[in-house]
């Protein structure tokens, strides 16, 4: 099992602390934890090299990159960077990631009406894999166990999908976040998520924990059940760390497996 630490992943929002979508998980809250793009260089001087690029979500769903083009662009040549993209749920793929994005990670859904319900967008699922399958970088598949309040919804249906599509996947699990809608909904129980961590490492070849997975005792909890997949990202199980992102982790561990 591989155990990445992202300490040394600097987090970039395009958008800085805003977002005009006030999502019930989120609430942009996750937004002001992360670094203004026009504060990205003085990372990159410090010797940062990996960054992931988000920021918060136009009401089309679309993360506005394309405006922070040249500095992007600019950035990764003169550092010689390496950029995650977290592309939010754009309605055709963003020319601007295709062609800076080492790789591309995604969230998915695979109930309209559930995705309406968190983010206030509907897509169909065939909508979202269209977008996803016409990069030509690597694509990592993300979904959030429990994002509907706590409770399991779309997941079963989202692995059957996805695992069709792509050979590896990062299961997150949601967190009960102060200042959002859903500050007072549970985290999802720790037997049910292990259910679906089980159902997809039968599914899909790789299988990874994402960063976002609630701290404290059901952290630790979590983790020591997930012994059989493949990475587990922010680990406080023993074992030797991976400095990096979750998605190029799993990455170099694909390449691994057919050298």
């Amino acid at each position: 099992m591989i155990l990445v630490d992202t300490r040394n992943v600097i987090p970039i929002s395009v958008t800085g602390p805003y977002c005009p979508m006030n999502c019930k998980h989120c609430g942009g809250v996750y937004l002001k934890h992360m670094i203004p793009i026009n504060k990205m260089e003085d990372y990159a001087r410090q010797g940062n090299k990996v960054f992931l690029i988000s920021g918060g979500m136009l009401p089309n769903g679309e993360i506005p990159f394309k405006p922070h083009e040249s500095t992007l662009k600019n950035l990764k040549e003169k550092y010689k960077l390496r950029y995650n993209f977290h592309i939010g749920f754009p309605e055709k793929t963003p020319e601007i990631v295709n062609e800076l994005a080492d790789v591309v990670s995604a969230d998915f859904f695979a109930d309209p009406e559930v995705m309406k319900e968190v983010y206030g967008l509907s897509r169909a699922p065939d909508q979202i894999l269209k977008i996803l399958k016409g990069f030509s970088k690597p694509v990592v598949p993300h979904v959030t166990i429990g994002i509907l309040c706590g409770k399991i919804s779309h997941e079963p249906k989202a692995l059957d999908i996805l695992s069709e599509n792509f050979d590896s996947i990062v299961l997150n699990v949601f967190i009960p976040t102060p200042g959002t809608a859903y500050e007072n909904c549970p985290a999802p129980d720790i037997s049910e998520v292990t259910k679906l961590f089980k159902e997809s490492k039968k599914k899909f070849r790789f299988v990874f924990l994402g960063c976002m997975q609630p701290k404290g005792s059901y952290r630790k909890k979590l983790q020591e059940r997930l012994y059989f997949i493949d990475g587990i990202t922010k680990p406080v199980v023993d074992g030797e760390r991976e400095l990096d992102c979750c998605a190029f982790s799993l990455l170099r561990l694909k390449l691994r497996s057919t050298s």
